[in-house]
């Protein structure tokens, strides 16, 4: 995938504070991904989290862990702010402003992240680097959502399209995201062992097509190569969506969630 890194910082940044409030379906991620790493009985003293932004999975790794020394890094400076602010007076974590593809100096025995890797510009040597990062018998274990994410979305934007030729496609980044058979090859060639992967569709509800938005929008999850949408071509996606999709007052917005975990032997 080809991000703008400064771009995608900055969205998320820019919505740090109200981040939680809108990423409903993440907070359960974070839920079924610590779930798994509890199920195994391990005790992690290293645990470099990819992506921490304000903080969430943070705390809830340092809960479930507490005697662990957590380096929690992320690309947005305001979500670290809102982040270093919100666990203040929690110990042993190490904040660190970065790229998390690139290599962070230590040895973990736990490397993880939630609802982050989708983002990943080169998943197959980020995957490596995580490899090569951890100790022997150290864990790689991270949720990421599918290209089915927001699919009723990328539908009605194709055919909203169609009645106006001239204007350009809107992106919906979702449609870019690795699927769960790429991330098993990923963890595969880059050396990983016990390879588990998990994969649901899960649906959250909106009162109308515009709240949906907003909620996407308050995530920070929009495209990296913003293009201006016209009103008329949203007008008409609404349209399609609300006839295709509505049911019992709401609209649905499907999230592809991929669990994976995978052992350096």
């Amino acid at each position: 995938m080809s991000l703008d890194k400064h771009r995608l910082g900055h969205n998320f940044g820019r919505r740090a504070a109200g981040y939680h409030r809108y990423a409903l379906v993440q907070g359960v991620m974070a839920e079924q991904l610590l779930a798994d790493l509890k199920q195994y009985g391990r005790q992690y003293s290293r645990i470099l989290e990819i992506g921490c932004g304000v903080g969430h999975y943070t705390q809830m790794l340092r809960r479930a862990f507490p005697e662990a020394l957590i380096t929690a890094v992320d690309l947005a400076p305001a979500a670290i702010q809102v982040a270093r602010q919100r666990l203040a007076a929690e110990k042993n974590i190490e904040w660190l402003m970065a790229d998390g593809e690139e290599i962070v100096r230590g040895r973990f025995d736990l490397i993880t992240a939630n609802s982050v890797f989708q983002w990943l510009s080169q998943p197959d040597r980020a995957c490596r680097l995580y490899w090569q990062s951890l100790q022997p018998g150290g864990c790689l274990a991270f949720t990421t959502l599918g290209p089915r994410t927001f699919s009723e979305l990328a539908a009605s934007l194709v055919r909203a399209s169609q009645k106006f030729p001239g204007l350009r496609l809107p992106e919906v980044s979702a449609q870019t995201f690795a699927a769960a058979p790429n991330w098993r090859n990923c963890m595969a060639q880059a050396g990983f062992e016990q390879i588990v992967v998990h994969e649901e569709l899960r649906l959250e509800y909106h009162p109308d097509f515009w709240n949906l938005l907003r909620a996407i929008q308050g995530m920070g999850a929009t495209s990296t190569r913003p293009t201006f949408i016209p009103k008329r071509l949203l007008t008409a996606a609404e349209e399609y969506y609300e006839r295709n999709y509505r049911r019992n007052g709401c609209i649905p917005a499907s999230y592809e969630v991929i669990r994976v975990q995978g052992v350096k032997n």
